[in-house]
């Protein structure tokens, strides 16, 4: 059986999703986070691919990704999670799949792309995981709300030039169905 082919447009913002296989943990301890985020950032170099936004959960991954080539975005994520997966198997003595199948991800327009990116940054929000987005540590939203960055994302990056308030931005009561 063909997959079907994935639809990416260079220079364009797209909601990357990842979720562990079975729904299970991917992230195992704080240097878990760090070795992702690690390979992540020096995947996206490497293709020219762009992190807008981004957020990790203890069993799934949210990126807003914008790579220069069409063929940049499918390197830069698939190898990261390559190489994320194969440091957790031998760190733990497993085989085989630690994502479930491709990731996922959408083309959006300027409109869509700040509804992901508050969607993507309340996730912990949501999961109960802390009180205010901006202090789950392994999502970009504290470096958005202070101007600082990240390790993916730039100082006063795009999406912060288009909200005058990122805190009030994160705060305010979204529209699921944006999303």
């Amino acid at each position: 059986m063909t997959r079907i082919a994935r639809v990416v447009a260079a220079r364009v913002p797209h909601h990357i999703t990842q979720r562990g296989n079975r729904r299970q943990r991917t992230f195992f301890d704080d240097a878990d986070y760090e070795t992702y985020l690690r390979l992540l950032a020096a995947s996206c170099a490497e293709h020219r691919v762009v992190i807008w936004a981004w957020c990790l959960m203890p069993n799934h991954v949210h990126l807003i990704a914008i790579p220069k080539t069409a063929e940049g975005l499918a390197r830069a994520v698939g190898r990261a999670h390559w190489r994320y997966t194969r440091a957790i198997n031998f760190r733990q003595g497993w085989r085989g799949y630690l994502w479930q199948g491709r990731f996922g991800s959408c083309p959006m327009d300027a409109a869509h792309t700040l509804a992901a990116a508050r969607y993507i940054e309340r996730n912990p929000v949501r999961a109960r995981l802390v009180r205010r987005a901006w202090q789950w540590p392994w999502s970009s939203a504290a470096g958005h709300v202070s101007g600082r960055g990240d390790a993916l994302v730039k100082p006063g990056g795009p999406l912060v030039a288009e909200v005058n308030d990122w805190r009030r931005f994160l705060a305010a009561d979204e529209d699921e169905e944006d999303v």
